[in-house]
């Protein structure tokens, strides 16, 4: 296919568009072809010059517009230029071309039709100059309008072929000269036609095909062409193989100065590799531990020569059996799946783009084991692989252990043979091994038929062996060398019918030969032995049958039941001829050996701690009262331990428990009262018989021990709970009712009644400890109702009582019902809120004592009685008293505080006193419960102290009453005095004393002692003009965090105040300035009882009055008060604003004038306005109207009048 005609690139004189051709005359060579030379009316066929061939295929010469000869081609003729072998054509100069159109027509340039393709041809005038052709415009070899350049930079062909129009309108075509500029164009070439490469995966396999180049300097390019994917085609020329393929691998060489383009291809041939797998190097038996590594096995060379890569997708490992055997992709191992047996591996290969498809299998036999290269067996299937280890493959000195427990039901599976016999160590790790077997004629029969130096330990046997022949054991059958069983069961049932007069049967051992050496230590047998002929009878033993070494039997126990016959004496219970060394026996098996023992001490845990022979490692346990009889066994649960009871050193009892369990049976029991004698004491507790370190029917037992037996003997019962609450309650109701008690926690009864000293009256000692009894009791139709039911002779301190009590009858208290004898109740609070709705009489309720029998003498002081008494019916109104309703003996209350609430019509405050002797002395009430006793006090007095300082009543040796500041007085608690505002008598330095005083910002606090506070706090928000007013309870020294001041003079026109130097006093107001935030608390402060005497500063009409407890809106107005206010400034209450009220611990002035006079303060000689005026933050001036009123900003639309401004009066007309 033919190039359409390219447009000239060139100037024109009749102003043609340039359109940009760039013609580049580089070239090796070139030839100049003038029609001058030939003559005119010349045929011309081919012309011959340099490395330049022109064939015509129809041209003659014959005179053109001027005189010389031009080259005249016949209409669609042909022009062929040619170069020689090794060159190629780049551009072709037509020079003077004539025919067709002008140059300077579109259609001008058609005078050729076309060119070989990828060649333009266009117009260039000035192409002679150009090129720089030696003689160029020089003979008429000038440039010219109609000069037409074929070209082509890369100079891709040998032969240019030009074709002149056919227009028969047009003039034939013509040219004057012909000159063709050549290039070297070298033939280049890959050494082979065709490369052959293997596929190799990953990318990674790079080749290079040579290429001869001929000389050719030009830059090459490669490129690909055919299947896609083979290869990847990298700039330097190398290729990297990716699969399978042929594809064409074409270099093309860059045009270069005097170099053409050229190209040379060559095939690529990409084949699949072949892998060949063997069993070389692989095992037929694997175990558990030891994955193998396919991974190296895989490591291989392929037909290739690479090597084989195992990774590719189309690879696989596939296991038969991966519960034997697994293949892990991850690391390419093949691991152990979980159980032994056999598993077929297949590698397989599918055929891809780079391997041919191959299989290949391999069996292997897998065993698990640990580190230590012991067999591990966890089920029947592993069993007969061990076996099969031990027997065909002759791998005797295995050592092996129990995983679990196996069944192997009617298989008999037996380890060792004659020809290799068992030699290694076997741990049954205490599981069963089971089976149930019937071996018809076979005899030798045994789990381990035939052992030599072998250790068997740990292994339960269980099941049953019938056969109709002899050699039979639950155990081993023929033991040779020196074998050690240790800590081994048989439990099986052995049957023989062998009719030829043998049976040779035993527990453990048929035969032991005579260089043998066996112990059997630590084993147990169980199972029964039973021989259907009588002949049969007379040849079994319980261990071990024939025994012609040596035997040592060690802490054994037999209790299995056979049918021996013994009447020729080959029967044994252990074995014949053998050292028995602490054995037992529950049934004989023929002659006697060891000690004999019955089934209650098998029971009893005798036996097992015999057999266990003061060993540290548990060997033999038993859950006594479960199992009954001993256990082989390493748990520590199991053990049994033995203990021994007695008393003056001697042992009185013994008994048996499992370790960290209790004994089993009975504790032994004695009456401690019985063995004290003389030194039994009815103040103190006694829990029964003890024994040493509380030893009990509960105690846990951990090791031997003897336990000496005490008596549990404490100075006091402890009671922290509502369960000690009840059994201290029985404890006394039992008959120790002189036991003392601490309270250590506060008990909560909820609504169960549990009275104290309910049938036998209480005479001890109960010490509450300031720990409350909290009940809430509903008694319904039930009377006598108190935490302490009776008491006689008893003491009762320290306790609170607190909750409900409510009946349908009467005769009620919160602490006692009734007391006898001396009985003394000090430190004690009832805060016990007693209902009744007995409707026939008085409700005989009472806060401590509800009745004082005859005779007693009853002591009460420092106690409180907070308790509400409410009657519901009229009737029952009657007989309540604060502390004490029925007093019939003698009652003295000293120090006492009743500040409960009643509704008593007829009673007393603190205690009747119509019968016996009542003393009350130094005692306080708030309301009177009927007749007023003692003295009453205001709740004011209670909140401040006042009334917790005379219930002191100057008692030095200890502090007995204290008081949280705001809340009722109460009994001193050491404990409560890092409380805030908690004040207490501090015996050390004889003063009372609050070690966290604090006063709260706008909450009033009323103080009714001095005190030193250690440490005392004030805080409140300070003014933004740094001043403020202050009234403090407590003396405060200057610590130069602000400056004080007092009223000093006063006048109809001003106030002045003056600076202080002391300290500030209590109760006396004062104006404060600071820079900063004031510190108005401080250590070691002196804080007073409140008094008046200088709350109040007058000067003149003027009066500076403190305050430590609100001033209400009202009052301050009506005092016609100023308060300072945020703006640092004094203004005047008025009840237009309600909320302008004066906060504790602040002052105010007030005066007797009326009217808005401008009053100036002055602070050491500097003036304040008081009322009026305030400026605002922007510096604007409010006014004032002459009674103090804010009007704004502005006198604008205000009445003419007078009015305050900026500190003045201002007169507006």
């Amino acid at each position: 296919m033919l190039a359409a005609p390219a447009v000239a690139a060139d100037y024109s004189s009749a102003g043609l568009r340039e359109i940009p051709h760039e013609t580049f005359y580089d070239r090796a060579g070139y030839e100049i072809f003038r029609s001058r030379n030939l003559g005119k009316h010349k045929n011309v066929t081919e012309l011959k010059q340099g490395h330049v061939t022109l064939e015509f295929s129809s041209c003659k010469t014959t005179g053109g517009t001027g005189s010389d000869a031009i080259y005249e081609l016949a209409k669609g003729s042909v022009l062929s230029v040619k170069a020689d072998d090794g060159y190629a054509i780049r551009w072709i100069i037509l020079r003077d071309t004539e025919g067709g159109k002008d140059y300077d027509h579109p259609d001008g340039i058609k005078r050729i039709s076309q060119v070989t393709p990828d060649y333009d041809y266009y117009f260039e005038k000035n192409s002679i100059s150009n090129s720089e052709i030696s003689g160029g415009n020089q003979n008429d070899l000038n440039n010219d309008n109609n000069n037409i350049v074929v070209y082509e930079r890369a100079a891709t062909s040998q032969t240019i072929t030009i074709y002149t129009h056919n227009n028969p309108k047009w003039g034939q075509f013509k040219v004057r000269d012909i000159i063709v500029g050549y290039v070297k164009s070298p033939k280049v070439s890959f050494e082979k036609e065709q490369y052959d490469f293997y596929a190799i995966p990953r990318a990674l396999y790079t080749v290079h095909p040579n290429i001869n180049t001929g000389g050719h300097p030009g830059n090459i390019n490669y490129s690909l062409s055919g299947d896609d994917g083979v290869v990847t085609n990298l700039h330097n020329g190398s290729l990297d193989i990716l699969h399978r393929g042929r594809v064409v691998f074409t270099a093309t060489f860059g045009f270069k100065d005097e170099y053409g383009k050229v190209k040379c291809s060559t095939i690529i041939n990409v084949i699949r590799d072949r892998v060949t797998f063997t069993t070389e190097g692989l095992p037929d038996v694997l175990f558990s531990n030891e994955s193998y590594n396919l991974r190296e096995y895989l490591t291989r060379k392929a037909q290739s020569g690479y090597e084989f890569y195992q990774y590719n997708s189309e690879f696989s490992v596939i296991s038969s059996n991966p519960d034997v055997l697994r293949y892990d992709s991850n690391d390419r191992r093949l691991k152990f799946g979980g159980t032994s047996g056999e598993a077929t591996i297949t590698l397989k290969q599918e055929q891809n783009n780079y391997y041919e498809a191959t299989t290949f299998s391999h069996t292997f036999i897998v065993a698990r084991r640990d580190q230590d290269g012991t067999i591990l067996i966890k089920d029947a299937n592993e069993w007969k692989v061990f076996c099969k280890l031990v027997n065909e493959k002759g791998m005797t000195n295995l050592n092996a252990r129990l995983e679990a427990d196996i069944n192997l039901g009617s298989d008999i599976a037996m380890v060792g043979t004659t020809s290799h016999l068992y030699a290694g160590t076997f741990d049954g790790q205490n599981h069963t091994l089971k089976f149930n077997w019937n071996g018809g004629s076979d005899s030798d029969i045994a789990p381990f038929k035939k052992v030599s130096n072998a250790t068997i330990k740990n292994l339960r046997t269980e099941g049953t062996i019938k056969s109709n022949s002899y050699y039979l054991s639950g155990l081993v059958g023929d033991a040779y060398g020196t074998v050690n069983i240790s800590n081994c069961a048989s439990n099986v049932n052995i049957t023989s019918s062998h009719t030829g007069g043998i049976c040779d049967a035993a527990g453990m051992i048929s035969y032991i030969d005579s260089n043998a050496k066996v112990a059997i230590t630590d084993c147990l047998v169980e199972g029964n032995i039973t021989a259907m002929t009588d002949e049969g009878k007379k040849r079994m033993s319980g261990f071990v049958f024939y025994q012609y070494g040596t035997c040592t039997l060690t802490n054994c126990l037999y209790i299995g039941e056979n049918n021996a016959d013994n009447t020729n004496g080959d029967s044994n219970t252990f074995a014949n001829n053998a050292t028995v060394t602490n054995c037992y026996y529950l049934n004989t098996c023929g002659t006697t050996q060891g000690d004999r023992v019955t089934e209650e001490q098998l029971k009893s845990g005798y036996v097992v701690y015999n057999l266990q022979n003061g060993r540290n490692n548990t060997v033999w346990g038993q859950v006594l009262g479960t199992n009954d009889e001993p256990l082989l066994t390493t748990d520590g649960a199991k053990r049994v331990r033995k203990v021994e009871f007695t008393y003056n050193s001697q042992v009185k009892a013994t008994r048996y428990a499992n370790s960290g369990k209790t004994i089993y049976g009975s504790m032994p029991t004695f009456t401690p009262k019985d063995l004290l004698g003389n030194d039994y004491n009815e103040h103190h507790y006694y829990s029964g018989i003890a024994f040493e370190d509380g030893f009990n029917g509960s105690t846990t037992v951990n090791t031997d021990r003897t336990v000496a037996v005490t008596f549990n003997k404490k100075d006091y019962y402890e009671i922290a709970s509502k369960e000690n609450w009840k059994e201290f309650c029985d404890i006394v109701n039992g008959g120790q009712n002189a036991v003392d008690a601490k309270m250590t926690k506060d008990v909560n009864l909820g609504g169960d009644i549990m009275m104290l000293g309910y049938d036998k009256r209480y005479s001890g000692t109960f010490d509450g400890q300031n720990h409350t009894l909290k009940f809430n009791w509903n008694s319904g139709y039930q009377r006598r109702i108190a935490p302490f039911k009776t008491v006689d002779g008893a003491t009762i301190k320290n306790l609170r009582t607190e909750g409900e009590i409510k009946s349908s009858l009467n005769i009620l208290s919160g602490l006692v019902h009734e007391a006898y004898g001396n009985t003394t109740i000090s430190g004690c609070v009832s805060a016990v809120n007693i209902t009744s709705s007995y409707n026939d009489g008085g409700c005989d309720a009472a806060g401590i004592i509800e009745c004082v029998r005859d005779n007693a003498k009853v002591t009460i002081t420092d106690c409180v009685v907070k308790g509400k008494f409410t009657a519901t019916t009229e009737k029952g109104r009657r007989y309540m008293s604060g502390f004490v309703e029925n007093q019939y003996g003698t009652c003295t209350l000293t120090n006492c505080l009743y500040a409960g609430e009643n509704n008593c019509s007829r009673g007393y405050t603190f205690c009747t006193n119509s019968f016996s002797g009542t003393t009350i002395t130094n005692c306080y009430y708030l309301n009177p419960c009927s007749t007023a006793q003692g003295e009453q006090v205001t709740a004011d007095q209670l909140k401040n102290g006042h009334v917790a300082k005379l219930l002191q009543v100057g008692r030095t040796d200890r502090c007995y009453w204290a008081q949280l500041l705001g809340e009722m007085p109460d009994l001193y608690c050491a404990t409560d005095k890092s409380k805030t505002n908690y004040v207490y008598y501090d015996t050390a330095n004889s003063r009372w004393a609050c070690e966290d005083f604090r006063l709260t910002d706008g909450t009033p606090l009323s103080i009714g002692l001095d005190f030193t506070a250690t440490k005392a706090t004030y805080e409140r928000p300070f003014s933004s003009k740094n001043n403020a007013t202050l009234c403090l309870p407590y003396e405060l020294p200057r610590n130069g965090s602000f400056t004080a001041y007092n009223l000093s003079a006063g006048s109809n026109t001003s106030i002045s105040f003056k600076e202080t130097k002391d300290k500030l006093e209590a109760y006396r107001p004062y104006y404060i300035t600071a820079d900063g935030t004031p510190q108005l608390g401080g250590y070691n402060l002196q804080v007073k009882a409140y008094k008046t005497d200088d709350l109040k500063q007058t000067a003149g009409a003027f009066s500076f009055i403190g305050t430590v407890a609100d001033v209400n809106n009202a009052t301050a107005a009506a005092a016609n008060a100023y308060i300072l206010q945020d703006d640092g400034k004094f203004h005047k209450v008025t009840t237009e604003n309600t909320q302008a009220v004066v906060p504790p611990y602040r002052a105010y002035i007030t005066t007797s004038s009326a009217g808005a006079r401008m009053l100036d303060i002055i602070l050491n000689g500097e003036t304040t306005g008081i009322n009026g005026v305030e400026t605002i933050d922007d510096g604007t001036v409010r006014y004032y109207d002459l009674q103090g009123r804010y009007i704004g900003n502005t006198l604008k639309n205000q009445p003419n009048g007078l009015y305050i401004g900026n500190g003045k009066k201002i007169m507006k007309k």
